[in-house]
């Protein structure tokens, strides 16, 4: 039960917000600031202040523009946990939600409370610089191809890296000047120049190391532990459950987390929880190995050099195997590819791998899981002499060795796991994976990848997370579809029991917005038809807007469009194609504050995360229903997989995720209670499909206007 002081603090900390920002109290922030709190209390705790249930409490809080939800869940969270002795996480999908969060809405709430706790931001290791990787650098002067074996990097130029950066960081450091941080380096670092010093998975030799004291990664996780609230990203969240949970972030027993935005964390999961492996890169970093491996054992004593002939022999087993797998994967091909991506999927039905394929999987898996137990042995004798406990090759040699030889380790552990999957056929009764190969043309050669996935994030979330987790809320401005939590539930496995709320927006949407919608003229089924009729109503259909954003489910519609237009309306445009997101936001407020017209063109990247209040966005047009590219391996094996159990995945799957979309794209419009303006889908389909009517009553309650081309 959530005790009586508790209640009064939370209580204060939202007057003193209101009251010092001369705000006035809002139902919806007030509804919300209860329900994350009522959830929370329910949990019961052993002496150990570990909760009874099996399973977290979760709060998922759908609330909708404009409630102020991030002061509502810092409120009622950052107090309750400071009561039960744990950890805040806050996981957010979009680098610009971290950045409003550490930089605007928790000094903001500090300014204006007596709330009295501690934040940080949390990056993943590879945003921190290895000390000892550039010390070894600024050592070398050895030939560029040992650079490459000894860091694991596949540098298109041959020619040396930029020494003098490297110098300058070394000089930074020791003035006190720098800590590390690739983020807060003076100018933009080229990915190849950063990878030269920071550390991948597995290249970290932890406590062994000689700089681990000085470590930047290991001091700013230090922190972490002791800070009340983290700042994350759902990607890190995951990465870290993914290595078992407390690997980076706080231990799940002992964290509360907040996901928002958290109508993401479906997609993000599924990626997390997905294995892939490249053919011709694995024969290139074998190729790799087997350089490193040579090179090595001239430099090793008897014991190291005979665990470095064996594992170069099985490494070339395992190239001569993967030549072979890619003769049999390459029949799959054909020439007809994606003219956008220069590339082509094959989707195994149901997730099944021929026989044959598995076979040499089965193999492969073999080879590879040989290896992996020889650099096991390799490196666990780098790391006896790393301790100094005696070995064959002095202390500073074994440091410098470890980061190649453990990327080569992850790399052939990551191949492991793929393979695995390949070479075994999923239980008839349980869900299956989707398993597809992805064909990748370049001048000179032809990549296959072969990739394998979880149909849903469901079990996945619900092991890792769900069940290990102290408490969590979940919101966003989007997670319910069609007017129910159940899409949602399905997708990320959220226990029975979960407590769903859905809060309204402030804003008066019938008074403030018109949703068009045409009778006839814009048939989304004859493409050619559809693209045309855009281009003839669009010009009319924005002539008095100054501020409009027009949403495309497709880059290539987009581009027809584009250059079917006159070209005095066409210099109007903002394509997304030609400008990266934030300079194209910029540059069409900047016409706008000049009182010039401006119109962004955006694919589905536009429809949600950014901010086009007031005069900037009169008017959304969205050129179609959103519905998913019906080609993507993992829907497609979903819906066989559903239709095997009796289901229609089109209106479990398809409709569901195409009216959260909508709602998502439609957001764009209000984005203040003085904001006004219309929504043009221009999809017939909404009044002459039985699905139309369910999607439109999922939006928010504009005025309805119906018109014909």
């Amino acid at each position: 039960m959530i005790s009586d002081q508790v209640k009064q603090d939370i209580q204060s900390y939202y007057s003193q917000f209101l009251q010092n920002r001369n705000l006035k109290p809002r139902y919806g922030q007030k509804l919300m600031i209860a329900e994350i709190a009522k959830t929370i209390s329910t949990i019961e705790l052993d002496e150990e202040g570990k909760r009874f249930s099996t399973s977290s409490p979760l709060c998922v809080v759908e609330a909708g523009t404009g409630t102020g939800k991030t002061i509502a869940y810092l409120i009622a969270v950052l107090p309750l946990a400071k009561a039960l002795g744990k950890q805040v996480v806050i996981a957010t999908a979009t680098v610009a939600l971290q950045e409003q969060l550490m930089f605007k809405d928790i000094p903001e709430l500090k300014a204006n409370t007596d709330m009295e706790f501690s934040c940080l931001l949390a990056k993943g290791r590879g945003r921190y610089l290895c000390l000892s990787k550039l010390e070894n650098l600024l050592k070398m002067n050895s030939s560029q191809e040992a650079i490459q074996d000894l860091y694991g990097l596949e540098l298109d130029d041959p020619s040396q890296l930029d020494k003098e950066v490297y110098q300058e960081m070394m000089g930074a450091l020791g003035e006190k000047r720098w800590q590390g941080d690739r983020d807060d380096w003076k100018e933009t670092l080229d990915n190849q120049e950063w990878r030269a010093v920071s550390v991948e998975h597995g290249q970290c030799s932890g406590s062994r190391c000689s700089n681990f004291g000085s470590c930047y990664f290991f001091k700013s996780r230090e922190l972490l532990q002791q800070s009340d609230c983290i700042i994350a990203n759902q990607d890190l969240v995951l990465a870290d459950l993914s290595l078992g949970g407390g690997a980076i972030l706080p231990h799940p027993a002992d964290t509360i987390y907040i996901f928002d935005e958290a109508h993401h964390l479906s997609a993000k999961g599924l990626s997390h929880f997905s294995h892939y492996v490249q053919l011709r890169s694995s024969l290139s970093w074998l190729d790799q190995s087997k350089r490193l491996f040579n090179r090595l054992l001239q430099q090793a004593g008897s014991e190291l050099k005979a665990l470095f002939e064996k594992a170069d022999a099985e490494s070339l087993e395992a190239r001569l195997k993967l030549n072979d797998a890619y003769l049999l994967f390459e029949q799959f091909h054909t020439e007809q590819m994606q003219s956008e991506l220069n590339q082509s999927l094959h989707t195994f039905e149901r997730g099944v791998v021929d026989s044959e394929l598995r076979e040499i999987c089965g193999i492969l898996y073999l080879c590879f899981s040989q290896l992996g137990q020889t650099l096991d042995k390799i490196l666990n004798k780098v790391r006896q002499c790393m301790e100094n406990k005696g070995g064959e090759i002095d202390s500073t040699m074994a440091e410098a060795w470890y980061p190649g030889l453990g990327s080569i380790q992850a790399r052939c552990e990551a191949s492991l796991m793929l393979l695995f999957h390949y070479a075994n056929q999923d239980e008839s009764a349980d869900m299956p994976q989707a398993r597809w190969l992805t064909f990748i043309k370049t001048q000179d050669e032809l990549e296959i990848s072969l990739s394998c996935s979880p149909i849903l994030a469901a079990d996945a979330l619900s092991e890792k997370l769900w069940d290990e987790c102290f408490a969590a809320v979940l919101t966003s401005a989007t997670l319910s579809a069609l007017n129910s939590f159940d899409f949602l539930s399905m997708r990320v496995g959220l226990p029975e029991g979960s407590n769903f709320s859905r809060i309204g927006s402030p804003f008066n949407f019938a008074e403030a917005g018109v949703l068009r919608i045409p009778q006839k003229g814009f048939d989304a089924g004859d493409s050619s038809a559809h693209t045309q009729a855009i281009i003839s109503c669009l010009p009319e259909m924005l002539d008095e807007d100054r501020g409009a954003l027009v949403l495309f489910s497709s880059r290539r519609q987009m581009l027809e469009v584009l250059e079917g237009l006159e070209t005095d309306f066409r210099e109007e445009i903002l394509s997304q194609d030609d400008y990266p997101k934030q300079q194209l936001i910029s540059l069409h407020k900047s016409s706008i504050d000049k009182g010039e017209k401006s119109i962004i063109f955006g694919l589905a990247s536009m429809s949600e995360g950014i901010d086009l209040p007031d005069a900037y966005c009169t008017h959304v047009v969205i050129a179609k229903l959103p519905f998913s590219v019906p080609d993507d391996p993992i829907d497609v094996t979903l819906g066989q997989w559903m239709k095997d159990q009796g289901k229609n995945p089109f209106a479990e799957i398809s409709i569901p995720e195409t009216a959260m979309k909508l709602v998502q794209a439609s957001g764009r419009l209000l984005r203040s209670e003085s904001d006004s303006g219309k929504i043009s889908i221009l999809d017939e389909r909404l009044l002459n499909r039985r699905y139309g009517t369910s999607i439109l009553d999922s939006l928010p309650p504009y005025r309805r206007e119906i018109f014909s081309a």
